[in-house]
């Protein structure tokens, strides 16, 4: 690997050299209730980086590989000022990426926990909170800068002359950080979601091929799978070759998972009708929401087929689709579809049927249409 340096597996204690000093991984433990990402293993490959925003932290990517040479996660230590003063406690920690580029934890040194603004250390629920913040990436955090987070007193004139425990918490902020420790989780939340996260997704980036994207729709890690799926979406060409896999995570029992598979298919992608089959064909073993939102979808995007709509009639004929979806599926309809006898049936039969919703749905459409 051009340009990077291999650390074999058997290596337990990977020595960095940061800021003139060693620092040994195995000093450091989980700051929170997750598990200690140090100790697992695998190959463990460096990625120089050059982040002049933060020059004092360690200027690599470590990237855990598994024997496949796919990525389990992504590390990189960090040693930072979190106050604008530049007076508070210096931080020392590790964080941690999946092998998708999304935030999977922290470590901490053992002889360096985190303080708050009154130099009081983290308790566990602090470290369980600040973990849960990291994990939001849709924080109140990320528009705020660091002058936006505390009520500064009148007798500082200028923001730059707090020292990280002179002011107040905003109080809107008081839920969603950990108390007293404002400007870390500000910090913290920033660095996570910076420089170093873009350049773990340039890295995968510079892999994406075909045998890469496969790997990650076999993984089996949900994550994983979402980064296939949106790089799919971001790179047409190799629609035709992964659409029926992304398709099929639809019928996952993995909401967030399902859902973005669902999301794929939108717009140029739905106007293919053998597209639109497969998916109508795959209904019943969809979630009830699921099939609502692609019915609405396939109306949005100017009808279907008869044969389709005929599926989909069948479908709440023989109880595969739910009754209450009845009103969408007709909306799909077009008189030119009673030309099918077999629809004409179907339809006959919801007509003439014993439940009563059912038959006032049919009776209204037929009569509109």
């Amino acid at each position: 690997m051009f340009g990077r340096t291999l650390i074999r597996k058997n290596l337990w204690i990977l020595v960095v050299i940061l800021s003139g000093g060693l620092f040994c991984l195995s000093h450091y433990k989980v700051g929170s209730t997750q598990e200690n990402f140090l100790d697992w293993e695998g190959t463990r490959v460096l990625h120089p980086f050059n982040d002049t925003s933060d020059a004092s932290s360690d200027q690599q990517i470590i990237e855990l590989q598994g024997d496949n040479g796919m990525p389990l996660w992504f590390a990189r230590h960090f040693f930072k000022d979190v106050c604008i003063s530049g007076k508070c406690k210096m931080i020392r920690l590790w964080l941690f990426w999946d092998g998708a580029g999304n935030y999977l934890g922290f470590q901490v040194p053992d002889n360096e926990p985190l303080t708050k603004s009154d130099h009081t250390i983290f308790e566990p629920q602090d470290y369980q909170k600040l973990d849960k913040i990291l994990k939001d990436r849709s924080s109140i955090l990320k528009n705020l800068k660091q002058e936006d987070l505390v009520i500064i007193p009148d007798s500082i004139k200028n923001p730059y002359e707090l020292d990280g425990y002179t002011a107040a918490t905003q109080p809107a902020l008081a839920e969603v950080v950990v108390k007293d420790a404002v400007y870390s989780c500000h910090t913290i939340w920033h660095t996570v979601y910076g420089p170093t996260q873009q350049e773990i997704f340039r890295l995968l980036d510079e892999r994406i091929d075909a045998v890469f994207l496969t790997q990650m729709l076999d993984s089996n890690k949900p994550e994983k799978i979402i980064w296939a799926i949106e790089t799919v979406k971001q790179h047409p060409e190799y629609h035709e070759t992964f659409y029926p896999r992304i398709l099929s995570f639809i019928k996952s029992e993995d909401e967030i998972m399902a859902e973005k598979a669902l999301d794929y298919f939108r717009k140029k992608v739905l106007k293919d009708e053998q597209i639109q089959k497969q998916l109508v064909d795959e209904m019943p073993f969809f979630s009830t929401s699921a099939n609502v939102e692609l019915i609405w979808r396939l109306i949005e995007n100017g009808g279907v087929s008869e044969e389709i709509f005929r599926q989909l009639l069948l479908f709440v004929n023989e109880g595969k689709l739910q009754v209450t979806s009845l009103n969408l599926v007709y909306q799909l309809y077009q008189p030119e579809f009673l030309e099918n006898k077999e629809t004409e049936t179907l339809l006959n039969n919801f007509l003439n049927g014993d439940d009563a919703y059912v038959r006032t749905l049919t009776q209204k459409v037929l009569k509109t249409k």
